[in-house]
């Protein structure tokens, strides 16, 4: 960051004038109180986007908190006022950024990339120098007008911003790499995003401001925002996985996602279309003359928002189609005739791009080969001798996410490797890391460090770079005979990472079961789809529908990610 003069801003906030209120009719006084104070001698801040973390402005004020009343009868609460700091690009803070800060908090820091962001969602443009203002909002309760302090005002320098995208962050609010461009309505942005089955994610919109959803049910598709919002919630995306037109609509405090379920050629071609979840494009596959062709694009989808609830479509069968050129497609409800052109003769590639959520193309090629994803992660050292043995299967794909239950018993800490039997090519601690919970990085210099002996759940993302350890007190079933009381599994006696349960079938189970660490529904294991196989985070396994009514023991294998039953 470059300095002009001084990044330093300093408040001094002195307390309330008085104040009166009512208590079962007498009047009772607010006393001690003398007008506020601000002084700085903060000068220029150039705010440099290279430097984001650095310190750029620091705002300080006295506490006042604790107020005397007239009344010695009545006690005055401690931290009795609500403080606000405000941020405005308007000397009357028509538009400012504001953040309530928390009781007995005297100071409020922002680094290069804070700064920029409050200035922006007060009102100054990107990469522009403009004075700013800064003022404490203190209100002493509901029915009383709230004090200010008098301004502080500083020049202002911000980086530019692209203010024509916004971020789809994942579900720990790291960037996605993935966008929604501005459309023609200020402050809605659109894309096409190609999800997961109820993936989780916030936006993030170009003045920094963090989106997610009410936490309260049936508000699933309804916005709010970080900086009014502590308990935030994720946005999610419904199921089944696929090609959702995703639209934000900030002004609204709403979003909506149109799931295109088929796309269709007419005209010069005639087929259905394929759609490629990570490549986020459509294709077809055909034998081509070498010359111009003239295709429609018509497909239909269903549509999911707040009319809907948290993950019913409100509308199906929407009619949706391109227009446009093949080098700037819309989308919309009805489809026009684009025309693209075979360099050459033979089989071709149609790709429809909708990787850019500024630009969708229309034209032959191919996709790029998709990332080779690894099975499953090994986990050198985390018992005497180091070896190959231990492993986590993958569970998510798009994350490249990989959990299993694992006795622990490490002097040294371990590795995650991507390999059996190569030390190379592993995965250590970020320092700052600790046993339970950190980072991870490449061929790194620290082994992750590791719990006290005993069994635990590894979680670790490659997607995220990330690893999570919960240590494992108890393993329960749940959801056979569509019981969904947790039933305590025992430990076996000469694998710690088996478990067993005596269970009696007297009747069908429709949604499988579940296997959960803890007795907690966000930890536990279903089934992938394979006879005899758990996967972390999945819906129920089957098994048991096949059985006749009886007693029967239940056996997984949490280390090798296994199930079954046999008869006692």
């Amino acid at each position: 960051m470059n300095v002009r003069k001084s990044y330093i801003a300093s408040l001094a906030l002195a307390a309330m004038a008085l104040t009166a209120c009512d208590k079962d009719g007498d009047t009772i006084y607010v006393s001690g109180v003398t007008d506020t104070t601000v002084e700085t001698t903060a000068a220029d801040i150039v705010l440099d986007e290279n430097r984001l973390d650095m310190l750029a402005l620091t705002v300080y004020w006295n506490d006042n908190g604790e107020i005397s009343l007239s009344d010695p009868l009545v006690a005055a609460p401690q931290y009795a006022f609500t403080n606000t700091l405000q941020l405005s690009a308007f000397e009357d803070f028509s538009q400012a950024f504001e953040e309530t800060l928390g009781e007995g908090v005297c100071s409020r820091q922002f680094s290069c990339a804070e700064l920029n962001s409050a200035a922006l969602r007060g009102g100054m443009e990107s990469g522009t120098t403009a004075p700013v203002y800064v003022r404490i909002k203190s209100v002493l309760g509901a029915n009383i007008a709230p004090r200010y302090s008098n301004t502080l005002k500083f020049n202002l320098t911000t980086y530019m911003v692209d203010m024509t995208s916004g971020v789809i962050l994942d579900s720990n609010r790291g960037d996605s790499g993935r966008t929604l461009a501005l459309t023609d309505r200020e402050n809605v942005f659109a894309g096409f995003i190609g999800a997961s089955s109820w993936e989780n994610w916030f936006f993030r919109d170009p003045s920094g401001e963090v989106w997610g959803t009410a936490s309260d049910p049936g508000q699933a598709f309804i916005l709010g925002k970080s900086s009014t919002d502590a308990s935030l919630w994720n946005l999610w995306f419904p199921e089944p996985a696929g090609c959702y037109y995703t639209t934000m609509n900030l002004p609204a405090n709403e979003w909506t996602a149109l799931l295109v379920t088929e796309l269709n050629l007419g005209g010069d071609l005639t087929g259905a279309m394929e759609y490629d979840r990570k490549a986020n494009a459509w294709t077809y596959t055909f034998t081509a003359d070498a010359r111009t062709y003239n295709v429609t694009l018509s497909g239909v989808a269903n549509l999911y928002d707040h009319n809907g609830g948290d993950g019913a479509p409100s509308q199906e069968g929407v009619q949706v189609g391109f227009a446009g050129s093949s080098e700037a497609l819309t989308f919309g409800t009805t489809a026009s005739t684009v025309s693209f052109t075979a360099a050459s003769a033979g089989e071709t590639t149609l790709v429809l791009d909708l990787s850019n959520s500024k630009q969708w193309t229309l034209g032959t090629g191919e996709l790029a080969a998709a990332e080779e994803i690894p099975a499953m992660l090994y986990l050198p050292g985390i018992v005497d001798p180091w070896g190959f043995d231990d492993f986590l299967p993958l569970y998510d794909e798009d994350n490249k996410s990989y959990a299993a239950v694992h006795h622990i018993n490490s002097a040294w800490g371990y590795q995650i490797a991507i390999e059996k039997d190569n030390w190379g090519d592993i995965y250590t601690m970020v320092a700052g890391g600790n046993a339970f919970e950190g980072k991870l990085e490449f061929q790194g210099e620290n082994n992750v460090a590791a719990p006290e002996e005993g069994i635990y759940l590894m979680d670790v993302s490659l997607g995220w770079l990330s690893y999570k350890v919960t240590k494992v007190n108890t393993v329960s079933y749940t959801g056979l005979n569509d019981d969904w009381n947790f039933h305590a599994m025992t430990q076996s006696a000469d694998n710690p990472c088996v478990f067993t349960a005596e269970i009696e079938k007297t009747a069908n189970t429709p949604w499988g079961v579940k296997i959960c660490i803890n007795e907690s529904w966000d930890l536990f294991f279903g089934g992938n789809g394979n006879p005899g196989e758990l996967s972390y985070g999945k819906d129920g396994f089957e098994g048991d529908n096949e059985l006749a009514n009886g007693t029967y023991i239940l056996t997984v294998d949490l280390a090798n990610c296994t199930f079954n039953y046999t008869t006692k």
